[in-house]
């Protein structure tokens, strides 16, 4: 999730007249003066902080927060703004005090979602779904709330929720682009390949521009058999973004399926040029290789995968199909062996053979 917090707007800051007659009110007009002057410097001060935070000078902004509430207490929008500043400044139980004390004082939808924020950089998922309920319910029409909302329910494997979510944040802001994206994410979860690459072409008639979502499209695509259509699609996420090593994956795996090993080679190549440690374009590259008929490099390549990840089921699988063919039987039972009790499918197969 991206923690994005928008300005508040500035204080509005009146000037009071005071008007007393006679010595016997001499000691109530110092008095009033000096709550007026507090007042008046507390103000100064906050949007001299609110100007510091839009600058990314932070600890200054937090300096000046910290002064305006120590004249004004209960001064709840310079509490607000100071949590939002120690958020920025990774202080995130400082910053949920803060949104604490301002939801006391005013509950502002803003204040729970904000906090939902802080709680949620703390890992504390469960307590930021409930700020963020909190502030849909103060605010119908929070369309971050609904977002991030979706984004937890996405993440504990609740995708129908999720959905509900993100059509709530695209319903309030009909150009939420991020939302299209992740209602497109949850449906491909719920094997909606269909309605998925209806939400991902949505997120890409708001922005062309993100390479991620053409990824994503990509993916749903292929698994409806589009693979020219998917192929295009990784191009184009490449084309935006050309250190997208998913996407050379990605593409890779497309150009496999449509039985181009070698421009699938050159992509699973590049992936890992860009990430060597990239344990899946490797078990990939293998795949590749084992087609072409090298099957010393598919044995290299899985090896490589295995090292990266010892529980990665399919690199034994694969590696066992090549040291058969490199007549190394004993070798290939170990393997499919392993694949076996790593639960990849297919491998109990290939045992039948094996002693």
């Amino acid at each position: 999730m991206n923690f994005n917090f928008r300005k508040t707007v500035l204080f509005c800051i009146c000037s009071l007249g005071w008007s007393f007659a006679g010595l016997s009110q001499a000691d109530s007009v110092v008095q009033a003066d000096i709550i007026e002057s507090d007042s008046t410097l507390a103000d100064k001060l906050y949007n001299s902080g609110i100007d510091k935070f839009s600058s990314k000078m932070y600890e200054a902004a937090l300096a000046d927060f910290d002064k305006a509430i120590e004249l004004k207490p209960n001064f709840e929008k310079a509490i607000y703004n100071r949590g939002i500043t120690k958020h920025e400044l990774k202080d995130y139980e400082g910053a949920i005090a803060d949104f604490d004390a301002s939801i006391g004082l005013n509950k502002n939808p803003e204040s729970y979602f904000s906090r939902g924020q802080s709680k949620y950089a703390l890992g504390k998922k469960e307590e930021a779904l409930q700020d963020y309920t909190e502030c849909v319910k103060a605010n119908t029409n929070h369309a971050k709330a609904y977002y991030y909302r979706g984004g937890i329910k996405f993440e504990n494997g609740d995708y129908q929720a999720a959905i509900d979510d993100y059509t709530e944040a695209v319903r309030v802001k009909k150009d939420y682009s991020y939302a299209y994206n992740d209602r497109g994410s949850a449906k491909r979860q719920l094997e909606d390949y269909q309605g998925a690459i209806y939400d991902y072409q949505k997120a890409l008639n708001v922005d062309n521009d993100l390479p991620f979502v053409h990824n994503n499209l990509g993916s749903a695509m292929r698994k409806k058999g589009d693979l020219k259509g998917a192929i295009q699609e990784y191009t184009k996420a490449i084309g935006l973004d050309n250190s997208y090593y998913i996407a050379f994956n990605n593409r890779g795996s497309a150009r496999y399926d449509d039985k181009d090993y070698k421009g699938a080679l050159t992509d699973f190549d590049k992936a890992l040029a860009l990430k060597k440690d990239y344990a899946y374009a490797l078990n990939n590259r293998a795949s590749a290789k084992f087609k072409l008929e090298d099957y010393k490099g598919c044995v290299d390549d899985c090896t490589k995968a295995i090292a990266i990840d010892a529980n990665y089921g399919y690199a034994y699988l694969n590696r066992g199909n090549a040291k058969e063919l490199l007549r190394d039987e004993k070798g290939a039972c170990e393997d499919w062996s392993k694949a076996v009790e790593l639960g990849a499918e297919g491998a109990r197969t290939h045992l039948s053979g094996c002693n």
